[in-house]
């Protein structure tokens, strides 16, 4: 099958994201990968983790919905899936076919015929000097955000392998809290994609986990102000 690409409308930074549509088959989900699952007719995003599947047939995710939303799904709801795999966000509308909540509250889902992908290093990401603090279970890191999109965000950090960050790995979860000044603070779960370190300065990728509409909307309206003091 041939790959179909489209472009989405303006991003909210004066730019178009680039969408490529690929068929379902191509569907990246196997265990162990984060998912971010969304209930249409909600506002909130929650983050699981795929723990089998039948290729080509359905899959399986560990999430914890809420009662009062599980309350209105049914075989065949409809929920979208997002992850990240290789530097690209994959998202898609499929159908439930079950949840169950124990031993484990598990949602199988039937692959999807489309999935859509937004390629990270094609979508607008927007040069910063933010300061942060990474929030690890071992305590604070200072840090500074040097880039930020509406999916994720670039961070550096000194390289201290025997502070907070030294179990850090691909896929490590974290809280990050920017200072967005008279935007206020805004304090959002991340997944570390990808690890570089280079004379003492670890760089770090990251994407946003669970995030609220109006969390991104005080992002967008961050990028767009600075994009209007640097042009």
């Amino acid at each position: 099958m041939v790959e179909v690409a489209d472009s989405s409308p303006e991003n909210g930074n004066g730019n178009k994201t680039r969408i490529t549509k690929i068929p379902g088959i191509k569907l990246e989900v196997s265990p162990g990968r984060d998912v971010i699952v969304h209930v249409p007719g909600t506002d909130q995003n929650y983050r699981g983790t795929i723990v089998g599947n039948d290729p080509y047939e359905f899959a399986i995710a560990k999430v914890r919905i809420p009662s009062k939303v599980r309350k209105q799904l049914s075989f065949g709801s409809a929920v979208v899936l997002r992850y990240i795999h290789k530097g690209t966000v994959y998202g898609f509308r499929t159908a439930m076919l079950n949840f169950i909540t124990s031993p484990t509250p598990l949602l199988f889902f039937s692959y999807p015929d489309v999935i859509e992908k937004i390629d990270l290093r094609q979508s607008s990401r927007v040069r910063c000097n933010i300061d942060a603090t990474l929030h690890a279970v071992d305590g604070d890191v200072e840090c500074i955000v040097i880039n930020v999109s509406e999916t994720g965000c670039k961070i550096a950090t000194r390289d201290d392998r025997r502070g907070p960050l030294r179990d850090m790995e691909p896929d490590s979860k974290y809280i990050v809290s920017m200072n967005l000044g008279d935007m206020g603070k805004l304090k959002l779960p991340i997944a570390v994609k990808n690890i570089k370190s280079r004379k003492g300065i670890l760089n770090l990728g990251t994407m946003f986990l669970d995030s609220k509409p109006e969390e991104m909307d005080q992002i967008n309206r961050y990028l767009e102000k600075i994009q209007r003091l640097t042009a």
